[in-house]
């Protein structure tokens, strides 16, 4: 008889070491290249199968807080990063506005049952995982209210960052898994570099951005 809960964990950490391996590729390769689009596309369906697979594990096989949160940190920045890629001819959508809603539920959900600290889910990473979805789902409601603005120019960084955390936030897992000992470091480390690689990411962006924009505005007054 087959073990389905082992049969799940194999897959997702298999899964999961692909998709960090992949991911590396489109993170540090020019955005919109070849290697970006080829090497995004196969992080994209592997990381779907960790998320899939983590979601079954949270659901059927009573994983602990810090699991659940990090799957719902991860799922969230992968699926609305994947909308914002989507999004290139029009703003936001109902779809996008349900998945605000269900991240937020997401986060309440964390606060009414994560229960008391543990080595691996203190009080700072539990509320600062529900800090982070929540402040995500808001900002992702009010591009409602500047969808023209955003779709100008904040949604490609808009994807960018979210697949960036996404990658990151399988990478806090899989290492918070792998180094249990070392929790909640090990948990917070990469947490942590991929604060710093979406800071660093958004800084590269906006000074493109406005090299851009001063290139063309002598063309629009020519």
């Amino acid at each position: 008889m087959i073990d389905l809960h082992a049969l799940n964990v194999v897959v997702h950490v298999a899964a999961g070491v692909v998709a960090l391996i992949v991911g590396v590729v489109p993170l540090v390769a020019r955005k919109g290249g070849i290697p970006h689009r080829r090497f995004g596309r196969v992080f994209v369906g592997v990381g779907a199968v960790v998320l899939i697979a983590a979601a079954f594990g949270d659901v059927f096989y009573g994983a602990p807080p810090a699991l659940v949160g990090a799957t719902i940190a991860a799922g969230y920045g992968y699926l609305s990063g994947l909308r914002a890629l989507a999004l290139r001819a029009h703003g936001p959508t109902g779809t996008d506005a349900a998945l605000a809603v269900a991240g937020i539920v997401g986060c309440a959900f964390l606060l009414v049952f994560m229960g008391p600290g543990t080595a691996s889910w203190t009080p700072a990473i539990g509320y600062s995982t529900v800090g982070y979805v929540a402040t995500l789902a808001v900002y992702d409601l009010s591009r409602f209210a500047w969808s023209r603005a955003w779709l100008a120019h904040a949604r490609p960084l808009d994807h960018g960052l979210k697949m960036t955390g996404a990658y990151f936030g399988m990478m806090s897992a899989g290492f918070g898994n792998l180094f249990p000992d070392a929790q909640p470091w090990s948990q917070v480390g990469p947490t942590g570099v991929g604060f710093l690689a979406m800071a660093i990411l958004a800084a590269v962006f906006v000074t493109g951005h406005r090299r851009s924009h001063r290139e063309r505005v002598p063309l629009s007054r020519a």
